[in-house]
């Protein structure tokens, strides 16, 4: 059936109307759906037909548009064409047309009410509020779930299937009765970068749909974009036109007319109805918010609160009585007033909660400071985005952290929102907060010794998770210290407890969980527990499922704070020392606690540390002296040098890792090298060495720094080549053709990186003894086929099989095969003894001496094979990768 129809649509001359596309598939079964957008292009106006008789519903509609657009009558309802794609003009004017103008109103019919459609998605983007779009996806009827399972189809597109019964024709709210429209123009001279943009009046990008249309005179031209956002009672297009360098706004608003609107949570078909509007402290009593607004008019602040008759609109935050009576009852004990009624009483209560315009709040975006009528005091509305699977409301809205429970009921003198607290006046930021508290001492001080506590005495907002003195001293005694003197990850570790926003405790719900993104760009990760049957009181909320919040919504004048029992600790902040015993570096962690020195290595910042593994010390002169004689390791020189050796400046992560040599703190510098161990990909390099010592490990981040881990301790040479045969007797004989072939400076240049290959004394007296001894003819040529040019440490050497055969280059021009079986090994040379450092390369200890072959003294053409003769090779040959 949908083969045929596919078919026909596109052998028809259909017009199309524009749908939203929806990348995912059938993402809305379990997530929110994006908004639906509609997509409107300008007609060209034809001379007007006598309009032909409408049902009451559309007549109305046209009634009310005429009153508020000053434009053209509208245009007669075309009796064709559901359209299904975008529709373009190919003319020049950029009249601004409403949507329901544009195509056939369709009568709503009485079957849509029944079916389960989607409810409108929001427009703005803020954190934690994405508008939900509620879906029954048990519903009996095929043709809504098709359309649930589909969504970039569009209803428009099922709208076109209703006469077939395959759906049904639904017709969107805003299309219908009672809904009245306003409309804005906005011309601007358009810069040169802005005949590409598309911006909605909501302030954010938008999907639109261009439109460029290029006059018949040459160097004209029109760009438009169309774009269409849908809240749950109000749809707002806009239209942007650029013409010739001339920028036009165009925005067409409908919503509910005055004293109508829609039911909350309703569906994409139901319509705006009349709506009961009462007395305002009626309202208030019906929403269960009677007690405050009774006390405000025994106060006699009421009346001044709603205008006192000026026609002006209020927006009321109203508490519950519950929340009220409550609040009254704690006045009572802490001031010690017997009056309680008089206390609560005070202007500056109902004042708070009174706010000048009317406030919806689906308008109004995510930290919204709305000025109350009281002085100086302003409301903070957040709202945050719940899991639609939750099945509850799409948004939580809170204002100073106080959570709405109602919202937007529209009473005669006022729009009322009911709270679930008393607001109180904020006259101090967070800051003067944590100083004023005697139970945050240590963490004031470390905010100011980092220069973040100047971060809390900012306008933006901010939310903070304080840890209690009693927190730190939880702490192990180095870290603590080093926080308390603001020294090493200190600034670290308090980024990892602040959020860039205003993030309230009624943002967690029991059952979901939530995350938050903190100024390290780590998320924390918070999590409300289920209220068990005899809990009172709000349930706890922990963060990171460590650290539980204690006391919540603690609000200042620039955001809130969240007292918590433990500090949230992360790896990134660690000190250098605690990192290494994390992963298990104990040895050297040791070595550092012994010497005395591991406060200055806390302190060190941006250097990267290759910390030997326990294996690779255990056996090492220091480890036996931390053993037996720990006392002579205390600020030992010695000692100090050799930890320096493993410290390098600036921090390399292994993504920045490159073939060269590096200073130390010692002073004396370190040798990096890449290899591959890919057989096929030689270029690919995803092995490291730093003088010859792997890297097991790498990329642990201590506050600035990075650990990376070796599997051997490092330690600074002090003999070049030259020197290193000198002092080994075992390499007498192999010193002795150096010297007659006169290479002795080129070993012992410190500005060169060599690889060494030395036949120890017994190979040569072997070969005498067999008769194949004999001196040889080039000394030069035989210790240069000894030499390589480069560092080749026996980690870069890997099995290799023909043809994927490596080598390396002598200085002789000799090429050496390398691979690896037992053992490393270089030609017909197994590697003994690998990788003993110099100050200008490597040393390999071989058990053979490596031959050269002679150069080829010119090129042969090939020659043909006679047919039978088969393959004989010519020759050496090598295959190179």
């Amino acid at each position: 059936m949908l083969r045929l129809w596919a078919c026909l649509l596109l052998l028809g001359s259909i017009q199309i109307q524009a749908v939203p596309f929806y990348g995912d598939f059938m993402p809305h079964l379990t997530h929110p759906l994006p908004a639906h957008r509609n997509l409107f292009a300008p007609l060209p106006f034809a001379p007007l037909a006598p309009l032909e008789p409408q049902d009451p519903l559309h007549a109305q509609a046209s009634q009310r548009m005429a009153s508020v657009w000053n434009g053209p009558a509208p245009l007669a309802p075309q009796l064709h064409s559901s359209h299904l794609l975008p529709l373009f003009s190919s003319g020049y004017d950029t009249e601004f047309v409403p949507l329901e103008h544009q195509q056939q109103p369709q009568g709503r019919q009485e079957t849509a009410a029944t079916v389960p459609a989607q409810t409108p998605s929001g427009v703005e983007q803020k954190p934690f509020n994405v508008d939900t779009i509620t879906t029954d996806v048990n519903s009996p009827n095929p043709a809504i779930f098709f359309q649930q399972s589909f969504p970039f189809f569009g209803n428009e597109f099922f709208n076109s299937f209703g006469g077939f019964g395959f759906g049904a024709a639904q017709e969107p709210w805003w299309k219908g009765p009672n809904v009245c429209t306003e409309k804005e123009e906005d011309e601007t001279v358009a810069s040169e970068t802005e005949a590409e943009e598309t911006v909605d009046t909501f302030g954010q990008e938008r999907d639109g749909v261009t439109n460029v249309v290029r006059s018949p005179l040459f160097g004209q031209f029109q760009f438009s974009v169309n774009s269409c956002a849908e809240k749950p009672n109000k749809h707002v297009c806009t239209k942007i036109v650029n013409q010739n360098g001339k920028k036009k706004t165009l925005t067409l608003t409908r919503q509910c007319c005055y004293g109508y609107g829609r039911p909350r949570n309703a569906d994409f078909t139901t319509p705006c109805e009349k709506i009961d509007i009462k007395d305002v402290e009626a309202t208030a009593s019906d929403m269960g918010a009677k007690q405050f607004l009774e006390s405000a008019r025994t106060a006699g602040e009421l009346a001044d609160m709603l205008g006192a008759g000026s026609g002006k609109k209020v927006t009321l935050f109203v508490p519950n009585d519950a929340a009220f009576m409550e609040y009254r009852g704690h006045h009572q004990q802490e001031n010690n007033v017997e009056d309680a009624k008089a206390e609560a009483s005070k202007p500056s209560i109902y004042k708070l909660h009174a706010v000048l315009g009317e406030v919806q709040l689906e308008d109004v975006p995510n930290e919204k400071l709305l000025q109350t009528e009281l002085p100086d005091q302003k409301i903070r509305i957040n709202s945050y985005q719940l899991p639609a699977a939750l099945g509850l409301e799409p948004y939580r809205f809170a204002a100073n952290c106080v959570p709405i429970e109602k919202h937007d009921k529209l009473s005669e003198q006022a729009l009322v929102h009911t709270l679930g607290g008393v607001l109180k006046p904020l006259t101090k930021n967070l800051m003067d907060i944590i100083r004023e508290r005697a139970d945050m001492s240590i963490m004031r001080t470390v905010l100011e010794k980092t220069n973040l506590s100047a971060m809390l005495e900012d306008d933006k907002p901010v939310t903070i998770f304080v840890p209690t003195d009693a927190a730190f001293d939880k702490l192990e005694p180095h870290l603590r210290r080093a926080l308390k003197e603001g020294r090493g990850c200190a600034s670290n570790i308090l980024k990892n407890h602040l959020l860039d926003l205003t993030f309230c405790s009624l943002a967690t719900v029991p059952g979901a969980k939530t995350t938050a993104y903190n100024l390290l760009g780590e998320p924390l990760l918070l999590n409300r527990t289920h209220r068990a049957a005899n809990q009172t009181g709000p349930t706890p909320i922990y963060i990171n499922n460590l650290a539980k919040i204690i006391d919540a919504d603690i609000m200042g004048t620039n955001g809130v704070l969240h007292v918590i029992d433990t500090i949230l600790p992360t790896e990134s902040a660690l000190p250098m020392t605690s990192l290494m015993s994390q992963k298990n570096l104990t040895i050297f962690q040791r070595l550092l606690e012994a010497s005395g020195y591991d406060d200055q290595f806390d302190d060190l910042d941006n250097v990267t540390i290759f910390a030997p593994t326990d294996k690779a010390l255990q056996n090492t002169e220091w480890a036996r002296m931390l053993k037996e004689q720990p006392e002579l390791l205390n600020h030992n020189l010695d000692l100090l040098e050799f930890l320096n050796y493993h410290v390098v400046k600036p921090m390399i992560k292994t993504c920045d890792l490159s073939e060269k040599s590096l200073p130390t703190v010692a002073g004396s510098s370190v040798r990096l090298n890449l290899y591959s161990t890919h057989a096929l990909f030689s270029d690919v390099m995803n092995r490291a060495t730093v003088n010859c010592a792997r890297l097991v490990h790498f990329d642990d981040e201590s506050c600035g720094s990075v650990l990376h881990q070796v599997d051997r301790a490092l330690a600074p040479p002090k003999n070049n080549m030259l020197k290193l045969l000198e002092a080994n007797p075992n390499y007498s004989k192999f010193l002795e053709l150096v010297r007659k072939a006169n290479l002795t400076q080129l070993l012992s240049n410190d500005s060169r990186s060599l690889t060494l290959l030395v036949p120890k004394n017994d190979i040569f007296e072997e070969l005498n003894e067999s008769g194949e001894g004999s001196k040889p003819a080039d000394p030069m040529a035989l210790v240069k086929t000894h030499i390589v040019e480069d560092v080749v440490c026996c980690a870069g050497i890997i099995p290799t099989n023909w043809p994927f055969v490596r080598s390396i280059e002598s200085i002789s021009g000799q090429h050496l095969r390398i691979t690896r079986d037992r053992r490393p090994k270089i030609e017909n040379a197994g590697v003994t003894k690998c990788d003993v450092v110099a100050t200008n390369g490597i040393l390999h200890e071989i058990n053979d001496i490596i031959v050269p072959r002679p150069q080829r003294q010119q090129q042969q053409r090939p020659q043909l094979i006679p047919p039978g003769a088969g393959y004989q090779p010519q020759g050496d040959f090598d295959v190179f990768f």
